[in-house]
């Protein structure tokens, strides 16, 4: 299956501390890595960066590390274009998400991915999208 990966597994893994609930977002993304293809895009990447930094004080150079350690050498990070925007642009209105959600609804529908990991259930309003979520 090809699975669009948002940036909030992606910020679990790189800034929870807790022992026990790191294991379960590492457990989940290790099943993630076996059973399917993994995509995200730069603009994903970017929120981790940032956020890793503002909200958990992670410096910069241990979430490049991470994110090319972690999640480089196992997912596609597809490319943002004009075809992206229009299509963002189409969905932002039709589905009232946040621009950035948009953009990433548009990589996985120009990329003919339907199933995205994230816990936003913003996503669950979007038809021809599938969220994925620990339970």
């Amino acid at each position: 299956m090809r699975v669009f990966i948002d940036a909030n597994l992606l910020i679990y893994l790189n800034t929870i501390k807790n022992q026990s609930l790191r294991t379960i977002y590492e457990d989940y993304y290790i099943g993630l890595l076996r059973t399917n293809k993994l995509y995200t895009n730069v603009l994903v990447l970017d929120e981790l960066l940032y956020i890793s930094w503002k909200k958990y004080n992670v410096p910069y150079k241990l979430t490049i590390e991470f994110i090319d350690s972690i999640v480089l050498p196992y997912t596609t990070i597809l490319s943002l274009n004009e075809d992206d925007y229009r299509t963002a642009s189409k969905i932002l209105v039709d589905y009232n998400l946040k621009p950035s959600d948009s953009l990433h609804v548009a990589s996985m529908k120009n990329n003919g991915i339907e199933y995205i990991v994230s816990e936003d259930n913003d996503f669950d309003r979007v038809d021809g999208i599938k969220r994925l979520w620990i339970k």
